[in-house]
């Protein structure tokens, strides 16, 4: 039996309440659930948040699975206070490396298929679906990773999209068109076949991981970041494999050569996406689930969004940075475009070349600070004071205009502000200090003293 939502849930419950809490009432559809997740990080916390009661279901809701850099830590059956950073990147390298073909269990061993409404007795309202934002088109599933078949190898694909309801038993489907999601539903239309897909809602963080990565993501994929092999189960109603363990799969069609529209919808950059955005639509021809599923939810306007896939896009940009700049320190992918990056500088300009390896890596690295190793990067404070203490801005500033840009970027995508189509001005901030001269010394407690005093022992509570 492979690991699953539960596990992980009972794994975080245990580290205590700065990863994991629970709703003590019956919360609204609408907005409910946001305001609570986002009144948390306002606190700066980022808990898993479980909700027994969402008032037109009898399913409970979890939600912010990915809502820090310990929870996807502790996914991938790492301690973050035991280990560093790149520790855990070595595991994840681990996990990438070694794949394990899914294997096929009998349904009775499934327990996805415990409950079945299919044909007429697909009901979506079923689900605790959510209406996150004031101003989005309707409710979206955000969380599910959708199964599909590329149409000429029949080889499965997963990938993440968004699902906006539009009916008892219709589904949007917003897949952006460099996603292999789209590639399959045109080589579809090219072939006149239907699309049949399965939308995957709950399991493991780290299947969920696997899904969240970049490129091609497949079942063995998802048994190497389990340590595994994925257990699987046919489709109810179509002709694909589905995780056994999973909480809920939705089953359907799509006729490719039927388009709706999507959004707006509030996203993860802090900004509502455009409306009538094209998208395909989702003929729901059955749900299957565990007796007493979990809905797995996610806030796309949350910084959990941002978090998702922070993790193997930290490790690849550090691993090449670390291959040109040996004594680079540390890296922070923060998912608003930004990257920040400290390393020993050894040779002046240094600075200014890892940031344009940053901004040329990654896509979505549109601007890119550069700071020395003594500059805690995962601390907005510390990155300021370095850029308004270290920068020289007409030195410092690199501007390389007319770059791509990131995928919905409300700048790059303006075309009423920009006329230009998706592309962008990509920034490097050198905020190093100068390596060929002396410079102030960094104020610093005293490390001897710092450790020694317990504030507990010399306060009063």
């Amino acid at each position: 039996m492979n690991p699953n939502l539960r596990d992980f849930l009972r794994a975080v419950r245990e580290t205590g309440p700065g990863n994991y809490v629970e709703v003590t009432q019956p919360l609204d559809p609408y907005l409910e659930v946001s305001i609570i997740q986002h009144k948390l990080a306002a606190e700066g916390r980022n808990p898993v948040i479980y909700c027994p009661e969402i008032k037109g279901s009898s399913l409970p809701l979890v939600t912010n699975m990915f809502g820090s850099f310990d929870l996807l830590a502790w996914g991938l059956g790492c301690d973050p206070h035991a280990m560093t950073r790149v520790e855990i990147y070595d595991v994840l390298r681990g996990k990438l490396a070694r794949r394990e073909d899914p294997v096929w269990v009998a349904e009775e061993k499934a327990p996805v298929k415990e409950r079945k409404l299919v044909g007429e007795a697909v009901d979506l309202d079923v689900l605790p679906i959510i209406h996150n934002s004031r101003l989005d088109a309707g409710k979206y599933v955000s969380a599910g990773f959708t199964i599909a078949r590329w149409p000429d190898t029949g080889v499965p694909n997963a990938g993440i999209y968004r699902h906006m309801v539009m009916g008892r038993n219709r589904l949007g489907c917003m897949i952006n068109p460099g996603n292999d999601g789209a590639y399959i539903a045109r080589r579809c239309a090219e072939l006149g076949k239907p699309m049949e897909i399965a939308l995957v809602v709950g399991h493991h963080s780290a299947v969920l991981q696997a899904s969240l990565g970049k490129g091609v993501v497949e079942f063995d994929l998802m048994g190497g970041y389990l340590g595994e092999p994925l257990e699987v189960v046919k489709g109810e109603t179509v002709d694909l494999p589905v995780p056994a363990e999973a909480e809920i799969v939705i089953e359907g069609t799509i006729d490719p050569t039927v388009m709706a529209t999507d959004g707006p919808y509030a996203e993860y950059l802090g900004y509502y996406g455009v409306g009538d955005k094209p998208c395909y639509v989702i003929d729901v021809t059955a749900i299957t689930m565990r007796r007493d599923a979990i809905y797995h939810h996610l806030d796309s306007a949350h910084v959990e969004h941002n978090l998702a896939p922070a993790m193997s896009a930290e490790m690849s940009l550090y691993d090449r940075l670390r291959a040109q700049f040996p004594t680079l320190k540390a890296v922070n992918v923060m998912g608003w475009l930004g990257t920040y990056v400290s390393l020993r500088q050894r040779v002046p300009g240094e600075g200014k070349q890892a940031g344009l390896v940053a901004v040329a890596t990654d896509n979505y690295a549109k601007t890119a600070v550069v700071v020395d190793d003594d500059v805690d990067i995962y601390s907005e404070r510390e990155v300021t004071w370095a850029i308004n203490t270290r920068m020289v801005a007409d030195e410092d500033l690199l501007v390389m205009p007319g770059v791509k840009g990131a995928h919905l970027d409300p700048v790059s995508y303006n075309e009423a502000r920009t006329g230009r189509g998706p592309m962008t001005t990509h920034l490097v901030i050198d905020a190093t200090r100068p390596v060929e001269k002396e410079f102030e010394k960094k104020i610093e407690p005293d490390p001897d003293l710092w450790r020694k005093i317990d504030l507990e022992a010399y306060l009063k509570p």
